[in-house]
């Protein structure tokens, strides 16, 4: 191809410029040739008007100096001159990276075929677009230069790419544990926490399911509610272990809910670890049930069991009894040895009367030095009383604080259900006001609260269960 005054001389420019510009110049030799052959070649200036239409921006450069011979309309926008201004482009200083313009007519040069690449270029007003570049030489030695705008497709792949980082970062960020499954329970993503808390690895978790991390007792209701009907309902929110693979149980909250994954259903699930929370509850449930001194149940927890005892107890026609325990002469103690001796009297007393009884049975410290004994399911009034004797001797043992001996007795009152009261008030007043006549009669000893009224008809009913 020669270039004569800004015109070109034949067709071998074609083969470059771009599909459309062919597709223009076949539909105008297909009718000039559907009829007649005798019609000449399309003129120089059919081609003039073909590649200046073109949508693709075209340059032609000299081989040495690169200077621009041509630009097309396209290539003038592209770069930012009025057409016709093609002296003024530099394609070497338009081309942002140094030695990408001679690194190109070089491949072009040696391979003797289209050289292409992604590429920056300069626009006049400074703007820097991204452009795909090919160059080829042609007979003349010069090289023509075809430039296609991708500065939005990449702008517009960075963003993708950008979400896509965002998501990863924040997936990775996130508290606890995170997870996408199919319907089967394969997992599809999770994010390091889970590797790191499960002690799996990845090729172990892409073996692994949901319900792997599930322990048995949990199972049941696990699968209800997270696996199965997860896909029906929407979403679920479950307490539950996490099972490690070295069998740690961890309490987990998790929430799950159904999202999409293309055109499949999938399980998103979140879980979060509680062992703080269940921590600080379980920490708030000893301080408002158990005594801060001697670990033992407290009025309210103490209260709850009697309750649960006595329901029991009236559907199935049992005995209990309640023994009020109150050490004597304490207030001397403390006077004499001061509060920090008294504290560890009240810590030993308390030890010593809790093994005297069995594990079904409670004692609980109410305040002070007074304790309340429950035992369940007894046979009568003479087991109780041997329970008495037992904590009377086990109290009664002296107890060395500091390198010295401090002996300390107590007085017990018991109550029998339901032949001194039928609910928890009545009962441990009855325990209450044999403990004193104990104490008036000499202390260090048991009373069995007796008799002072007839017994109703509904505790004569109950009583002839006994």
């Amino acid at each position: 191809m020669r270039l004569d005054g800004g015109a070109f001389e034949n067709f071998q420019l074609l083969g470059f410029v771009g599909p459309l510009s062919l597709i223009a110049l076949l539909a105008i030799l297909g009718k000039r040739f559907t009829k007649t052959r005798q019609i000449p070649p399309p003129s120089r200036e059919d081609l003039e008007t073909i590649l200046e239409l073109s949508p693709a921006a075209i340059c032609v450069t000299e081989k040495t100096s690169l200077r621009c011979v041509y630009a097309n309309r396209a290539a003038c926008d592209l770069l930012g001159h009025r057409f016709g201004e093609h002296s003024e482009i530099d394609v070497e200083a338009v081309i942002v990276e140094d030695c990408s313009a001679q690194l190109l007519r070089l491949d072009a040069l040696t391979s003797g075929d289209i050289a292409r690449s992604t590429l920056k270029v300069r626009h006049k007003n400074g703007n820097i677009l991204t452009v795909d570049v090919s160059v080829r030489t042609i007979d003349d030695g010069k090289f023509v230069w075809s430039f296609a705008d991708i500065t939005e497709q990449k702008n517009t792949e960075e963003t993708l790419r950008n979400e896509v980082r965002f998501a990863d970062d924040l997936i990775r960020s996130l508290p606890g544990i995170f997870y996408l499954a199919d319907k089967d329970g394969r997992f599809l993503r999770w994010n390091a926490n889970f590797e790191e808390m499960s002690g799996y690895s990845a090729g172990e978790l892409k073996r692994a399911h949901p319900l792997d991390f599930v322990p048995e007792d949990d199972k049941h209701a696990f699968v209800g509610d997270n696996i199965i009907e997860m896909f029906t309902s929407g979403r679920s929110l479950a307490e539950s272990y996490f099972l490690t693979k070295d069998r740690q149980r961890i309490p987990f909250f998790f929430t799950s809910t159904k999202a999409k994954l293309g055109q499949s259903d999938c399980l998103l699930g979140v879980g979060l670890d509680i062992t703080s929370r269940k921590t600080a509850e379980e920490q708030i449930y000893y301080l408002a049930h158990y005594d801060a001194l001697t670990s033992l149940p407290n009025r309210i927890l103490f209260n709850d069991r009697i309750s649960r005892t006595l329901s029991f107890a009236s559907r199935y026609g049992q005995q209990f009894a309640v023994l009020f325990v109150d050490l004597d002469c304490f207030k001397e103690i403390n006077d004499t040895h001061g509060h920090n001796v008294g504290d560890l009297v009240l810590q030993q007393a308390a030890l010593r009367i809790s093994q005297s009884l069995r594990e079904s049975d409670t004692v609980a410290r109410i305040g002070g030095d007074e304790f309340l004994v429950l035992l369940p399911g007894i046979s009568g009034a003479e087991e109780a009383c041997i329970v008495a004797e037992k904590i009377l001797s086990a109290v009664a043992r002296p107890i060395e604080v500091n390198g010295s001996e401090i002996a300390v007795c107590s007085s017990i009152g018991i109550a029998i259900f339901p032949i001194h009261g039928t609910d928890n008030h009545s009962l441990v007043k009855a325990a209450d006001e044999a403990m004193y006549y104990a104490k008036r009669t000499g202390k260090n000893r048991y009373h069995l609260k007796r008799e002072t009224a007839p017994l109703s008809d509904s505790t004569k009913k109950l009583y002839r269960h006994y």
